[in-house]
């Protein structure tokens, strides 16, 4: 068979891809460092995100997103409660074209999930969060076997949220490893295969609307393997590009890793991350603000500052949700895209409120199921004024 036949057959096997993100780091000379951009098909030219008729010119370039950690949550312990993980992923599906009317374009979900609130945020299960303290004790939640290959429904419904967002030229931005489960994998060569499994899941579903993201939080107690990823994510982010080489694929996506509330950017990361991801978790709106300013304005940093949690408060009240929209502005004012964590809304089992309500105004007296999705509307519509003229 002669190459170009071949290569046409491998095209026509590729899935198709309708999106795709870069930054202007991994593009570079002519681009912007600190800016997201975007293109509909491989070949056409490339667009910083937000750009056209309907947007604000200052949301140029920004990434706009919404945690939903649990999107693919499935707790293999879980026998409280009865709980359908298809389900639960069908219910992010049906809100994406609510989240991008208001602007998000981005959603951050994780192969091992998140904390889903169990024993303090939700009474009715007593249980830890973490795997290492077994059945009864501890949860099972990560879609990678101990061995590091990742399993099949884990992957049917990661497809579908892929896709689901591909088809609306939307962002993935897929976290590997959470502090709560990195250690259902067996060893450092466990973790090693998990990435190349996952990243292998990238490159050949040709998920180009994909931003990686090596670790959750890589800086924060809870990690095990003695802290083995979070001394190592040189070495994992290279071995994520090297699986796009060695593969060929002809693309590569933007990957990183998080720090939590301390908003730090450790030298391993820095010199070999496409994009400067960060938590703002408990820290007061002005601290935001400076430390968005500073890494924006810092050329040493790694491409867009990338807020992609933010936890301003638990409760949907008044006061919080004053502090959230602060956060939000003050984020984006200097440069930065904001991440909105909807903490009971879709972080806290049962994660029952996917959707926000019609209505944006909060009412005293209103009980924490009427207030919620109330919260979450008023949040998504302070974003939506950001984005959209």
């Amino acid at each position: 068979m002669k190459i170009t036949a071949w290569i046409l057959l491998a095209a026509a096997a590729m899935p198709a891809a309708a999106m795709e993100i870069a930054t202007g780091k991994t593009l570079g000379a002519g681009y912007e460092a600190r800016a997201f951009y975007a293109r509909d098909k491989a070949g056409q030219p490339w667009q910083k995100t937000y750009t056209g008729a309907p947007y604000r010119p200052e949301a140029a370039g920004r990434l706009m997103n919404l945690r939903i950690a649990q999107a693919l949550f499935h707790d293999e312990w879980l026998t409280e409660f009865p709980f359908d993980p298809e389900k639960n992923t069908d219910r992010v599906i049906a809100a994406l074209d609510v989240y991008k009317a208001h602007g998000i374009l981005a959603v951050n979900t994780c192969l091992q999930a998140g904390y889903p609130g169990y024993a303090k945020e939700f009474p009715g299960i007593k249980r830890d969060r973490a795997y290492k303290f077994g059945p009864g004790k501890g949860s099972h939640i990560s879609g990678f076997r101990p061995d590091g290959t990742i399993k099949p429904e884990w992957q049917g419904r990661l497809k579908r949220l892929q896709q689901a967002l591909d088809r609306r030229g939307m962002v993935l931005n897929l976290m590997y490893f959470y502090q709560g489960q990195d250690e259902v994998l067996e060893n450092v060569d466990a973790i090693k295969r998990a990435v190349v499994n996952a990243t292998d899941w990238v490159i050949d579903n040709n998920a180009r609307n994909v931003i990686i993201e090596i670790a959750n939080e890589h800086d924060i107690r809870g990690w095990d393997h003695d802290r083995w990823i979070h001394e190592n994510l040189h070495v994992l982010m290279e071995l994520v590009r090297s699986r796009f080489r060695e593969k060929k694929a002809g693309w590569m996506p933007p990957v990183g890793s998080s720090t939590g509330g301390s908003m730090a950017v450790f030298e391993n990361v820095r010199a070999n991350a496409d994009l400067t991801m960060i938590h703002g978790n408990n820290r007061t709106v002005e601290m935001k603000r400076k430390r968005t300013a500073e890494l924006f304005a810092d050329a040493a940093m790694p491409g867009p500052v990338y807020m992609n949690e933010d936890d301003s408060g638990r409760e949907t009240t008044p006061e919080v949700l004053a502090k959230e929209l602060a956060s939000c502005d003050a984020v984006f004012r200097e440069g930065g895209s904001w991440g909105y964590m909807p903490w009971r809304q879709t972080q806290m089992f049962p994660f029952r409120h996917m959707m926000p309500a019609k209505s944006s105004k909060l009412e005293p007296g209103m009980t924490p199921e009427q207030s919620d999705p109330v919260y979450f509307k008023a949040v998504l519509e302070h974003i939506r004024k950001l984005i959209y003229k």
